[in-house]
Order: structure tokens, then sequence, then C-alpha cells
């Protein structure tokens, strides 16, 4: 008898076209940041390194290789980053929109768009909630 092997499920991230698929959407759209008025002051003062930062930040997330984590951190790491930021609602709006377009831009499979979009409504609010908080406060939370 014939032992059948069952495939292993799809991730996210290999739906996305893995690395190099998201790679490239992080570069289009750190691109746009920083040619986009109201996102430029939040990404000029940032990491030249930061559109690698985020895509493999997003392998992490959606499933893919984590090296993110041994090299920068985990979830604490990314929530301080954006500490005293400010972000406005107009500016996380941006994010979302400029996030989009840049999946778009480089053709990343339609499937993984819904959950794309979702995640990054979802993050950008709280990474916007945690942007307006004092460092001490922030601290104390990330301690529980």
């Amino acid at each position: 008898m014939e032992q059948t092997r069952t495939k292993a499920p799809q991730t996210l991230f290999d739906v996305a076209g893995g690395q190099d698929r998201i790679r490239a959407m992080t570069e289009a759209f750190y691109d746009k940041a920083l040619r986009d008025p109201l996102l430029e002051p939040l990404f000029t003062a940032g990491d030249d390194k930061h559109a690698k930062y985020l895509a493999g930040w997003f392998s992490v997330v959606f499933g893919g290789p984590q090296d993110y984590l041994s090299e920068r951190g985990d979830l604490a790491f990314v929530i301080w980053k954006h500490v005293s930021m400010k972000i406005t609602d107009a500016q996380r709006a941006r994010w979302v929109t400029l996030m989009r377009d840049a999946a778009a831009e480089v053709d990343i499979d339609a499937r993984f768009m819904g959950p794309f979009d979702r995640f990054i409504d979802q993050i950008s609010r709280s990474v916007q909630e945690h942007s307006h908080m004092p460092p001490d406060e922030l601290a104390q939370m990330l301690r529980r």
C-alpha cells in the first residue's frame, strides 16, 4: 500500500511570493514613504536598512524565516522603535495606503491581499497607539 504524503499548508509568506517578493514590496513602500510629505519625517531619521528589517518582520509574521527575531528582537523591540513618534491618524492611514500600493506594484498574489489588508490595518493602529505612550508607561506595560 502506497503512503500518501500530505502537503504542508502554504503560509501567507509562501502565498506572497517568499522573501524576494516581500523585500521588493518593502523597498517599493520605503521609496514611496521617503517621497511622501506625511511620512517622510517619520522615515528619514530611520535606519537605511529599514526596508530590509520590515521585510524580515513581515517574514516572521507571515510564517517565513524567523531571522528577524535573532537579528532585531521580538514585538517589544518593534514597539520601542516607534515610542514617542506620535503618529497621527493621517500618517497611519497613509502608511496603510502606501503599503497596499507597494504590494500591488510588485504583483503580490491576490490571495495574500485580504489577510495583508486586515493585518496592516490592525498593526498600524497598535503602533500608532503605542507611539503616543510615554516611555515609562510603555516600559511598564511591556514588563507585564
